[in-house]
C-alpha cells in the first residue's frame, strides 16, 4: 500500500484527524462500515475471531495504510477488527463523503480501485507467505520484517527490536498457539537462530557463529 500512497492521506478534503491509544479498537468485527482510516503514525492490527473463537491476527498495518478498502467499496460490515497496537494517529474520512465525492470525481473512483488493488496484492501475499513456508520460517520472517519496520541492524548484521506486540499476538499471526511460539523460540535459540530477553529480540545474521544455550530467554510472558 505504501508503494501507492507513501505515508499521505490519499483524500485529504475529506478526512478528519484522529488519535487512538494503544489497545482500543477503531472497530470490532461485525460493526457496520463507517469509513476509512489512513494511518500516518503506529500499528495497527487486522485481526478476526473464527467460530470457535479463536484470534487470528491477519496482518499489522504500518503509516501510509489506507483501509479497509475492500470494505469501504462492498458496503455492509466490517470483517475483522482493527486494533491499535501502539498509539495511532491519521485521518478519517467518512463513507457519506467518500461516497458523495466517487459520484461527483472520477478521478476519486479510479484512487480507490487503486487502492483497493494493492490492498488486494498484500492480502494475497500474505497468503502465500503462510501457506507456503512452514512454522519456524514464518516465524522468522514475521520477526525479520518487524524488525526492518520498527529495528535496527547492528554492526555484525544481526536485527534487533523491541517486540512491538505480545508473543500472544505474534502466535496469532503466523497461525499457531502460545505455548507452541514458546517451545518453537527456544528451539530456534538453541539452534542460533535468535536470542531474546523479555520482548527484546535479535535474529542473527550467522546462526553457526552462536553456541546453543539452553533455557535461552527465560520463560515468555505472553501480554
Amino acid at each position: 500500500m505504501r508503494d501507492v500512497l507513501g505515508k499521505r492521506c490519499p483524500f485529504p478534503t475529506l478526512s478528519s484527524r484522529f488519535s487512538v491509544a494503544k489497545g482500543k479498537n477503531l472497530y470490532h468485527q461485525g460493526d457496520l462500515v463507517g469509513g476509512a482510516y489512513s494511518l500516518a503514525t503506529g500499528m495497527v492490527a487486522l485481526e478476526r475471531v473464527d467460530e470457535e473463537g479463536e484470534l487470528v491476527i491477519l496482518k499489522i498495518l504500518h503509516p501510509g495504510a489506507f483501509f479497509p478498502c475492500a470494505n469501504m467499496l462492498g458496503g455492509g460490515i466490517h470483517e475483522s477488527s482493527a486494533r491499535a497496537l501502539t498509539e495511532i494517529t491519521g485521518c478519517f474520512v467518512p463513507a457519506e463523503r467518500l461516497n458523495t465525492a466517487l459520484q461527483e470525481d472520477p478521478s476519486v473512483g479510479l484512487a480507490l480501485l487503486r487502492l483497493s488493488s494493492a490492498e488486494i496484492r498484500e492480502n494475497e501475499d500474505a497468503i502465500f507467505r503462510l501457506c507456503s513456508a512452514d512454522l519456524p520460517d514464518r516465524v522468522l520472517s514475521t520477526l525479520a520484517t518487524l524488525a526492518t519496520e520498527t529495528g535496527g541492524r547492528d554492526a555484525n548484521g544481526d536485527l534487533s527490536l523491541t517486540l512491538p506486540i505480545s508473543w500472544r499476538d505474534l502466535a496469532a499471526m503466523v497461525g499457531t498457539g502460545p505455548e507452541v511460539i514458546s517451545r518453537l523460540l527456544r528451539r530456534l535459540a538453541d539452534a542460533g537462530r535468535l536470542s531474546f530477553h523479555g520482548r527484546h529480540v535479535t535474529l542473527h545474521a550467522e546462526p553457526s557463529r552462536h553456541i546453543p544455550l539452553s533455557g535461552h530467554g527465560g520463560p515468555l510472558s505472553y501480554s
